[in-house]
């Protein structure tokens, strides 16, 4: 029997990835984690088990973990900085990763570090497109630089691409929030879902409109590669959903509206009535900007998905880590986000079954 990996949330379309890729490891045993019984159907079955957990209770996730030698947290969402499953995890010496995009959430792990280090466990944050991939592809470009001064990330899905209730409350609890980031070396403010901008991918995806958002890259980008701007940027495929966004967003920063995100179960339903319109295509771009041998120089890679993959870019650093995790230990003790964990060729390795390409220019 390998190892046995509790993924929380695995009954969601990413979770549902998920556990089959980690059901496929040869030394891992899969476990499903949800709210709620999952009936024995053509998901749960070889190498997949499911059991009952609330997430929010200590009592009942120290029940669930009996045995378990890693977790994944897939259930968002995480601007609640609720770390109830992370600071049972280091309680209990297990390690623990999740697919946390959020800026408050990622940034807020370290504070488990020392109780991390005292069960001798690995706790990981933001295991996801951002900040995991996003900064692999930094690291990718870093080397054709002696100076970096300018970073930005943009990403944009597919209206095709099944968007969960726990990725719509994490994308409208930024729209209309103020955040700050780095421009020109000193720090400002803005409003999420703003300053919109069109970016041309490649294609299949094409132009896009993507909007100023709050992300772990404005903390991480600035420490870690020196960059005195550094933006993140998001947007979906239709303009109609764009748009909408846009206008909640200033009714909530003109205080018409307080909480956005108790919206998003009424508005994931509404989408789905949109589905048919669009594509599946959507992508990731970084463009680094700085000085090479005193001349200043530019270079921009692409990450592209052309089918209904936008899952597998924000699956694949969870899985490459668990897979590390299983075939050759766990090195570290700790509690850090998801940077300098993984080589973008491990990230890689977890996408070359799908239809996904990097384009560098």
């Amino acid at each position: 029997m390998g190892k046995r990996i509790l993924i929380l949330g695995g009954d969601s379309a990413l979770g549902r990835h998920i556990s089959r890729a980690i059901a496929a490891m040869p030394l891992a045993e899969c476990v499903i984690g949800s709210r709620r019984p999952l009936k024995r159907n053509g998901f749960i079955g070889e190498n997949i088990t499911a059991l009952t957990v609330n997430i929010h209770d200590p009592s009942s996730l120290r029940q669930a973990f009996g045995g378990v030698f890693a977790v994944v947290n897939a259930m968002g969402p995480f601007q609640l900085h609720d770390y109830t499953v992370a600071e049972t995890c280091a309680g209990m010496g297990i390690h623990y990763v999740d697919l946390a995009e959020t800026r408050a959430h990622v940034d807020g792990i370290t504070r488990l570090n020392r109780r991390a280090q005292q069960k001798n466990c690995l706790i990981v944050s933001g295991a996801s497109a951002v900040p995991a991939v996003s900064t692999a592809l930094v690291d990718l470009l870093a080397p054709e630089f002696d100076r970096i001064s300018d970073i930005h990330a943009c990403i944009s899905l597919g209206n095709k691409t099944p968007l969960g209730v726990a990725t719509l409350r994490t994308i409208l609890g930024y729209a209309g929030s103020s955040f700050r980031f780095k421009e020109n070396g000193r720090w400002r403010y803005a409003y999420g879902w703003s300053d919109s901008e069109k970016v041309v991918f490649p294609r299949p995806v094409g132009k896009r409109r993507a909007y100023l958002c709050d992300a772990p890259n404005l903390d991480i980008f600035p420490t870690r590669y020196g960059a005195q701007t550094v933006t993140f940027r998001a947007g979906l495929e239709l303009k109609l959903f764009n748009r909408g966004l846009f206008v909640l967003a200033r009714m909530r920063r003109l205080g018409w509206i307080k909480n956005l995100s108790g919206w998003a179960p009424g508005l994931s339903a509404a989408s789905r009535m949109f589905r048919g319109f669009g594509s599946a295509t959507g992508g990731m771009r970084i463009v680094v900007r700085g000085r090479k041998n005193e001349e200043e120089t530019e270079h921009t890679v692409f990450l592209i998905s052309r089918d209904t993959n936008g899952l597998v870019i924000s699956s694949s650093p969870a899985l490459a880590l668990v897979r590390k995790w299983v075939e050759r230990g766990v090195p570290d003790a700790g509690a850090v986000p998801c940077i300098g964990q993984l080589s973008w060729d491990e990230i890689r390795a977890e996408m070359v079954n799908h239809d996904i390409v990097l384009v560098r220019s």
